[in-house]
């Protein structure tokens, strides 16, 4: 007998108990997600494009939007409820208004005109260039940046202009009123969420394409996009209801109202990350800055030490050690360095580097840029070695730039220095070559080269120029004229014994009174007009300013050499003194002294000339010509003109004009019937025709010779 509890009780039988449990789970399962019917979530609804003013829903919808209002959201399980919009015309009391939910207004709108623009008169449109826009062209693989972007800008809903007909779909096409939900009661419930590709002529269920790689749906209208117009309706009515549109659908909800800019958890993270961002950009355009002028100047960076605020710093830190003076960003940036809140200070040597290398980089394409804009160009060449003997060659590009806004200007672009190993014509023309390949530049466009006088370089068979022209027939090559020029008077001062120790003397008195600060001061109490100047091989005026000090300084620079000859103590001094004294004083010095002056004196307005960054050839050549007709007429009439100059100067320091006689040596007779050498007795004779006859006529010749080319040019042009 049971206990007395269990007196009337009955229990049902095992098969009772399964069948009753599985009741209980057939209604759970129905009853499952119920609660998400009432959850309010707020999503932006899709954006109509140019509404058709005579469909009332579409244009109230539309309406909603521009004014911001609210309109509502039915969620695909909704279908059992009697829901009305906001904005429909349907009677209110037939709403249940539990189960409406806000709408957050989209921003981003679509301008209709493009897409009547993008329409042809066969009514075939061509899609717009904003992939994002479309799903048919959305990346497979969505990064969140992707799919952020994708987010704010929504849903696109294409309306008011006529869709494809597709022969093959029964002469059928995509409607406008596949964008609403026909409800039991005959309320139209906006589908937000189907959008229409333009260039894919297919729809697509907008959240599902955007996790799809979360639901792992089959479907067209989630992969490839839905076509079949025939059965879109009955295909919209069970994607609407599944399970895998629903998951997508609320975590597109979620999302977009997560990433919401207005609803952003992590808003002040963001904001403390832009101004850290907007931190960091100041204090890097400052030191850019920085660097920039110090290589701009060619000025060193770095000193004996990396650290700020301390000695021998380098001027870089000096900059900054100075801007934190007074820049609050400076100022800030140094105070982390400080208290050791930041190790990143973007002040040491690497990073100066990195930005010297960025800056070149960056200049280097704007140059080639330029002179790809004025397609043709010229190159310049030249080689010497460094200070650590290492031979470089440095190329320039010379090109004509047509601003609209300026006058056409010849500029001229420092290109790269490159090590050579060899400097023959084979290596620098190869070399130069491939400079112009890798910068892409064509060396078709190239119409003149310029190098100095070097046989590698301006060689008729194996110099740089002939193996260019062979490439390239039209680039012309053009000698440096004033280097030319440069060339001549050095060729003219070596063709006499005489003018060679001519220059020598010149440079003695340079020398002699620069060598020690006493003798420079005896020099300047006498001089106060012109100081003795260096003449050099290579800097072209040189020649003319050392003669200039002495030819109008005569008298003084004897003076000064008298007193120095008397107040000095020291041998070697006074000796050098003396000699210098004896060969000034001659007349042949002051004669040679007077026509130097005069040829240089005209050949210096050349040489300016031929140098000028506007030059022009027909004047250069016109002014070549007249160089040459001047000395055609100086060595007729210069050498008495400079003769009776000379007697003037030199009667006015009590020095006697007149030319020594110099001992001649007697050549040995080898034979009896060999007569005496016939010996010129007349020492201004001698002078005339071994100096200066030999100074002219040398200058003339190389003149014609060297500048024939540049009068070739002239002709053509």
């Amino acid at each position: 007998m049971g206990r007395h509890r269990d007196i009337g009780r009955t229990f049902s039988s095992g098969h009772q108990n399964r069948l009753k449990k599985q009741k209980l789970n057939n209604f759970l399962k129905t009853q499952r997600g119920a609660m998400d019917k009432f959850n309010i979530v707020t999503s932006s609804p899709p954006i109509d494009v140019n509404v058709h003013k005579n469909d009332k829903v579409t244009n109230t919808i539309a309406k909603s939007n521009a004014t911001s209002s609210c309109s509502p959201l039915f969620l695909p399980n909704a279908s059992n409820f009697n829901v009305e919009p906001s904005t429909s015309k349907i009677d209110k009391s037939q709403v249940d208004k539990s189960v409406m939910l806000p709408l957050l207004p989209v921003k981003n709108t679509l301008n209709c005109d493009e897409i009547k623009n993008s329409c042809s008169d066969d009514n075939k449109c061509m899609y717009l260039p904003e992939d994002l826009r479309d799903p048919s062209r959305w990346p497979e693989i969505m990064t969140s940046n992707i799919k952020q972007a994708i987010l704010e800008i929504g849903p696109i809903r294409i309306t008011n202009i006529n869709f494809p007909v597709k022969s093959h779909n029964n002469n059928r096409k995509f409607s406008e009123k596949y964008y609403y939900r026909i409800m039991p009661n005959g309320e139209k419930v906006d589908r937000n969420w189907l959008v229409y590709s333009l260039s894919a002529d297919c729809v697509y269920c907008f959240p599902c394409k955007l996790f799809n790689h979360e639901s792992n749906s089959k479907s067209n209208i989630v992969n490839i996009g839905f076509d079949d117009w025939k059965h879109l309706l009955e295909t919209l009515k069970s994607h609407e209801v599944s399970k895998c549109h629903y998951q997508c659908i609320t975590k597109w909800y979620e999302l977009k109202n997560r990433t919401s800019l207005s609803n952003k958890i992590d808003k002040l993270q963001l904001q403390i990350f832009e101004k850290q961002k907007q931190h960091w950009r100041a204090v890097l355009k400052r030191i850019i800055s920085a660097i920039s002028f110090l290589a701009k100047h060619s000025d060193a960076f770095r000193g004996s030490s990396d650290v700020i605020y301390t000695k021998n710093n380098g001027k870089f830190l000096g900059i900054i050690e100075m801007l934190a003076k007074f820049d609050p960003i400076i100022i800030d940036h140094v105070n982390r360095i400080k208290n050791n809140e930041t190790h990143v200070h973007y002040l040491g040597p690497q990073i100066q580097d990195e930005i010297i290398n960025m800056l070149a980089l960056k200049t280097k394409e704007i140059i080639l840029t330029k002179i790809q804009q004025s397609k043709y160009y010229a190159v310049i060449m030249d080689s010497t070695p460094d200070i650590s003997h290492k031979e470089q060659v440095s190329i320039v590009i010379r090109t004509v730039i047509m601003d609209s806004d300026e006058e056409p200007s010849i500029k001229e672009y420092f290109l790269n220095f490159i090590e050579v190993k060899s400097t023959t014509g084979l290596n620098l023309s190869s070399v130069l070559i491939k400079e112009l390949s890798e910068n892409g530049l064509q060396l078709s466009n190239c119409r003149g080269q310029a190098y100095d006088n070097g046989a590698n370089m301006v060689g008729q068979y194996k110099g740089v120029q002939a193996r260019i022209l062979k490439n390239n027939p039209r680039a012309f090559f053009t000698p440096c004229a004033a280097h030319n020029l440069n060339l001549v008077l050095q060729n003219s001062a070596k063709v006499s014994t005489r003018a060679v120790t001519f220059f020598g003397f010149v440079e003695r008195i340079y020398n002699f009174f620069t060598a020690s600060t006493q003798r420079w001061n005896v020099l300047k109490t006498h001089c106060d007009l012109y100081s003795v100047k260096k003449w050099s091989e290579t800097r072209w005026e040189s020649r003319l300013s050392s003669i200039k000090a002495l030819r109008f300084q005569f008298k003084q620079i004897i003076n000064a050499l008298d007193d120095i000859i008397d107040i000095t103590d020291e041998s070697i001094a006074k000796s050098e003194a003396q000699s210098l004294y004896n060969e000034v004083e001659s007349f042949e010095f002051i004669i040679s002294l007077i026509i130097w002056y005069d040829i240089l004196s005209e050949v210096n307005i050349v040489s300016k000339q031929l140098q000028d960054p506007k030059m022009q050839i027909g004047i250069s050549v016109s002014m070549l010509k007249g160089l040459i007709t001047f000395l055609e007429k100086y060595r007729e009439y210069g050498f008495q003109k400079a003769e009776n100059l000379a007697k003037e100067l030199a009667v006015s320091i009590d020095i006697e004009p007149v030319f020594k006689i110099k001992r001649h040596r007697k050549k040995k007779r080898n034979f009896d019937y060999e007569c005496s050498d016939a010996i010129s007795v007349d020492s201004k004779e001698i002078f005339r025709t071994e100096f200066f006859i030999s100074v002219l006529d040398s200058t003339i010749v190389s003149i014609r010779n060297r500048f024939d080319q540049l009068q070739t040019y002239n002709n053509n042009f």
